[in-house]
């Protein structure tokens, strides 16, 4: 059977279209589709250099691929012979299919602190991403290896880099115009000068990613220092259940060290050993089975989800999915099998199941408010 014939397109932006400047253009051109993708400038480096741009008048060369400027934009060519293209606005298209759904100007506002980008962050990082946040502090002091990538967003070429320089990479290449800073190190290094020109308080959210609970201890202290909300997601042995945990500034509820201290009297969520492999052998009665991605991403959906109602809490035109039925911590059920949950699978009743009457309170030294609030009230007060 013979193909349809496909004829050549150059998608390219309308900033871009419409510059008087440019020489080259670069990204990419693929053959059976006969497209030439154009890439925005803040991603040049990682495209091929398409072909060249012409001064107005100018006769296009015998190249794959030359622009001319003209009075209405860039005339293309193809060895020669005009061929067409399609103008985008690069923003606007991204996120045209979440107007309705997201308000996208607003969403572009938010601002997304994420501790910890392993499996969990980087899921959550590019869920936001496409959601249109455009602004975030990664923080993370690991590299991606080869053992991370069955459960990581990142993949081979990100191997032996930083995890928040791979996963910035990514939030660029869904929003080229997003604004991050990284931090190659743990959570209780972040320079407090980083987080004073960063943090907006109605805008702001910390998401605590990490491997352990003390890291969320003190990342929701210093989200309530910053008058933010904050959102915990963590896991159990095998990734059989995942727990979700937020805390809103201002709505007088607990902490999560008032809520749930060091949680050893809640759960068995695994703190993380970075040098053991999930194929190893059983070491001091323990091994490492952090569960597999599908597992991992069920109970991050959950959370991003709340994330995002967390960031809308204030505008009147969005419809929450999940803040109104859920409490504050909530656990979340993949398998309820014992032989894979061990004994804590029967406080679930059925697999996928969803928790929603879980109550925390406040911790006796706090009373009936959370002393990290009280804290910022009496500071505010002098």
């Amino acid at each position: 059977m013979k193909k349809p014939t496909i004829e050549k397109t150059v998608f390219i932006s309308d900033v871009q279209s419409n510059s008087k400047t440019q020489s080259k253009i670069y990204g990419r051109y693929f053959n059976e589709s006969k497209i030439f993708n154009v890439f925005p400038p803040e991603l040049k480096d990682r495209g091929d250099l398409l072909g060249i741009i012409l001064p107005t008048n100018s006769i296009p060369n015998k190249s794959k691929l030359c622009g001319v400027i003209a009075d209405d934009g860039i005339n293309f060519y193809s060895y020669g012979k005009r061929i067409r293209s399609e103008i985008y606005s690069l923003y606007q298209n991204i996120f045209s299919r979440n107007k309705g759904i997201l308000e996208s100007d607003v969403m572009a506002q938010k601002r997304a602190i994420i501790l910890g980008c392993g499996s969990v962050g980087s899921l959550v990082a590019l869920e936001l991403a496409r959601a249109g946040v455009k602004n975030y502090i990664l923080v993370d002091a690991d590299i991606v290896e080869y053992h991370n990538i069955c459960r990581h967003q990142c993949g081979i070429e990100d191997v032996g880099d930083y995890k928040v320089y791979a996963l910035k990479r990514k939030i660029l290449n869904i929003n080229p115009s997003a604004n991050i800073i990284t931090f190659e190190g743990i959570v209780q290094n972040l320079p407090k000068e980083t987080l004073d020109s960063f943090c907006d308080a109605g805008n702001t959210i910390f998401v605590g990613c990490a491997d352990n609970r003390m890291a969320d201890v003190y990342t929701n202290r210093i989200s309530i220092y910053y008058k933010s909300s904050f959102i915990s997601i963590g896991f159990w042995e095998r990734a059989f259940a995942g727990e979700i945990f937020y805390h809103l500034y201002g709505k007088n509820m607990p902490c999560y060290e008032c809520a749930l201290g060091d949680g050893s009297k809640l759960s068995v969520r695994a703190e993380a050993n970075h040098h053991v492999y999930s194929n190893q052998e059983e070491t001091e009665g323990i091994k490492f089975e952090p569960g597999i991605s599908v597992d991992i991403n069920f109970v991050t959906s959950i959370g991003i989800k709340l994330i995002l109602d967390i960031l809308n809490i204030n505008n009147d035109g969005y419809i929450p999915r999940l803040l109104n039925g859920l409490t504050q911590y909530t656990l979340v059920c993949n398998t309820s099998n014992a032989e894979i949950g061990g004994e804590m699978v029967d406080i679930f009743s059925y697999p996928l199941q969803v928790t929603t009457s879980l109550k925390v309170g406040f911790s006796k030294k706090c009373g009936d408010k959370c002393k990290y609030e009280k804290k910022q009230e009496i500071n505010k007060g002098d």
